[in-house]
């Protein structure tokens, strides 16, 4: 029996039944994601369930790939993440991206300004407290000079690691009551606050006709609008337990922005 278990080995081996291992471990895809804004787009062919490696040449791909005699599979990566969570980070990329492009319109790069660990920046070298004394912002240890860039940079990496805060609370928290109240939609969301006062949620890639429907829905949840006459990509509604919904359409990027709060 010995001899016929190493006989049936060596013939595998010779018919090259053996396959090329899987390599696996690729590059962290959400760190590529968010450091390279890659665009929602990329992944919009997925399915939500679909998983996603990034190979060494920058692509991003489901299933099985040969480069250079390397074979990579994303059903076998243990780095892989399903399309859902990549369009996550790559709708947070652009949010991020476009907070900072609006932030700093009208510098520079190269432009010096002092920097708050506080998140907020001064292109003045002086800043007046709250007792009126005037305070050199070079000698201040609250702040620090540095570029334009410098700040950018500083300030991406902050916004990112509050929204990884918040996602990981969301995470391990139980569904917000606010939340509750609001009408089930498939449209890929992102979670921007959670708290036990206050939900805000970014809807996207919503069509102008699901927006209506969206609005239909609202009211058919108790919210009467405070404002009929106003424009109609707006709507702020109240319930009889005095909670209040804001909702903004962007009818160009197709974005639904809503926050629901208590009074």
């Amino acid at each position: 029996m010995k001899k016929l278990a190493i006989a049936i080995t060596s013939l595998l081996l010779m018919t090259g039944c053996s396959s090329t291992p899987t390599i696996t471990n690729t590059n962290n895809i959400k760190e590529h994601i968010l450091k390279d804004n890659v665009t929602y787009d990329s992944f919009s062919s997925y399915s939500d369930s679909d998983t996603i490696i990034r190979l060494p040449n920058g692509e991003y791909i489901h299933g099985t790939k040969e480069v250079n005699g390397k074979y990579y599979d994303s059903d076998q990566d243990s780095g892989a993440i399903q399309a859902k969570k990549a369009k996550y980070y790559a709708l947070l990329a652009m949010d991020v991206n476009n907070y900072l492009t609006e932030k700093f319109e009208g510098f520079n790069d190269s432009d010096e300004v002092f920097y708050n660990k506080e998140g907020s920046f001064t292109n003045a070298s002086t800043v007046i407290d709250e007792n009126g004394n005037e305070t050199d912002l070079a000698n201040n240890p609250d702040y620090e000079s540095m570029t334009i860039k410098e700040v950018k940079e500083k300030e991406y990496n902050r916004l990112i690691q509050e929204d990884a805060k918040e996602e990981k609370k969301n995470l391990s928290s139980p569904v917000s009551e606010l939340n509750e109240l609001l009408p089930k939609t498939d449209s890929i969301s992102r979670t921007v606050f959670n708290k036990k006062n206050k939900y805000a949620i970014h809807y996207y890639e919503v069509e102008k006709n699901e927006y209506f429907d969206y609005i239909k829905k609202i009211k058919e949840k108790g919210f009467d609008s405070i404002d009929p006459n106003s424009p109609e990509e707006t709507f702020l509604g109240v319930n009889s337990d005095n909670i209040s919904v804001n909702i903004h359409y962007d009818a160009t990027n197709k974005i639904l922005d809503l926050d629901i709060r208590r009074q």
